[in-house]
């Protein structure tokens, strides 16, 4: 599975990385984001804390994860050991290109009204952090002619 197909199930209403995942997933994620490397019974034995789980499920969502190309599933031993492609920052910033790229293609004018009305509303520093991204980007098209 590629990084965009998995994207396209996007929950504009979940929060966090749940907007593209699972929230088992997602969770479980969070941890091996946090821990690195890390094997099912670590996940497991972390997740156990917050909640009842089975050992088999965190072992089933973690080989999905994999299958999703979104984990490096490791022979180590008897066990195998996980850990993830990108970064949680990497994740994050694909998953937000993907959906902003999604946008822009059918609807960019609408996005640019929505974006530049929910900046104009949260804070004006976000407003003028927009306006230097502005000017760097036109910057950086001078020097590239």
């Amino acid at each position: 599975m590629t990084i965009k197909k998995l994207f396209s199930d996007f929950k504009p209403f979940s929060h966090g990385i749940a907007k593209v995942l699972g929230h088992l997933e997602a969770d479980i994620m969070e941890i091996i984001w946090q821990k690195g490397k890390v094997s099912v019974r670590e996940v497991y034995e972390q997740l156990a804390l917050e909640r009842e789980i089975a050992y088999t499920t965190v072992m089933t969502i973690m080989g999905r994860l994999a299958e999703k190309n979104i984990l490096i599933k490791e022979a180590r031993g008897n066990a195998y050991l996980y850990y993830p492609i990108l970064s949680k920052e990497e994740f994050t910033g694909k998953m937000v290109g993907n959906v902003i790229d999604g946008l822009m293609e059918d609807y960019a004018d609408a996005a640019f009204a929505h974006f530049m009305k929910k900046i104009g509303k949260e804070d004006a520093r976000q407003l003028e952090r927009l306006e230097e991204l502005i000017r760097q980007h036109k910057g950086q098209e001078e020097n590239n002619d």
